[in-house]
């Protein structure tokens, strides 16, 4: 029975995960810098699979020493750490640089990129020293390069975060460990939502239309991706929902072409 750590795990595609890893038999560590929401799932998935199979701490990724109390309280609880999954992850407003609020961009990078780095370190040194684990981190816009107006910040910190994962898939080569990437595609979540809210008029118009065709929800993508994850042996692997070939299934398809999953939202 494997034990999976997943960072920003009390809503969204992090939740999808943790729900989809004890559907498959894992045990689940719950964590995210939201307590109350994260006692809250944590208490579901207590009632559905038993306290023995889960466990929960609030971990806020930007702390290096949270991070580290992340592992000793899943490691406590399990023994062992299988898998670590560097999800949590924040958007900035969507807005052209030099009209975001400048307190917004420490916020993202720390987030994004240091919370990456400290988790991936911090769960490397643990897992070289049982001798044996996997790493993932999520990929996000930006990861492939592309580029979109008002994603600047957010873009960066992922684009560098898929730098960073190949170049310790380099170091770690030969080790008893793993490391990769998940990519989720667009996913209907709250993090979604919020950032269409915040759009101006014109750009919640534009963004809408490519959504319509191209989000899909929770529950579709996240039980694939733990198949993918849980059977997966490769250092470096790229483990990617939205492929092109998938991308041009969507563009055929008349449902996704008309459909409009924001009205429900009021959006």
């Amino acid at each position: 029975m494997k034990t999976v750590v997943i960072t920003g795990s009390s809503k969204g595609i992090g939740l999808g995960l943790a729900s989809e890893f004890l559907k498959k038999g894992c045990n689940v560590v719950f964590s995210s810098f939201a307590k109350k929401e994260m006692e809250q799932e944590y208490r579901k998935a207590c009632s559905i699979c038993g306290k023995d199979r889960v466990a929960a701490q609030a971990c806020d990724v930007s702390s290096v020493q949270q991070l580290r109390q992340l592992w000793e309280a899943a490691q406590h609880a399990f023994g062992t750490v299988d898998i670590w999954m560097n999800n949590a992850g924040i958007a900035n407003t969507t807005r052209p640089l030099w009209e975001i609020d400048t307190e917004e961009i420490p916020r993202v990078v720390r987030t994004n990129l240091t919370g990456l780095i400290y988790g991936t370190q911090v769960a490397l040194q643990g897992m070289i020293k049982q001798g044996s684990g996997q790493i993932y981190n999520s990929e996000g816009f930006g990861s492939d390069d592309m580029v979109l107006n008002g994603l600047s910040i957010y873009g960066a910190t992922k684009r560098a975060g898929r730098y960073f994962t190949e170049s310790v898939a380099a170091e770690i080569e030969g080790k008893p460990v793993q490391i990769g990437t998940i990519s989720p595609g667009i996913v209907l979540t709250d993090f979604l939502l919020d950032d269409v809210r915040k759009m101006s008029p014109e750009q919640r118009e534009q963004a809408k239309t490519v959504y319509n065709i191209m989000v899909d929800d929770v529950e579709t993508v996240t039980p694939w991706l733990v198949e993918e994850v849980l059977k997966n042996r490769e250092n470096g692997k790229r483990i990617v929902w939205l492929t092109q070939e998938r991308v041009a299934a969507y563009m055929q398809d008349e449902q996704r072409m008309t459909r409009d999953i924001f009205n429900k939202h009021g959006l």
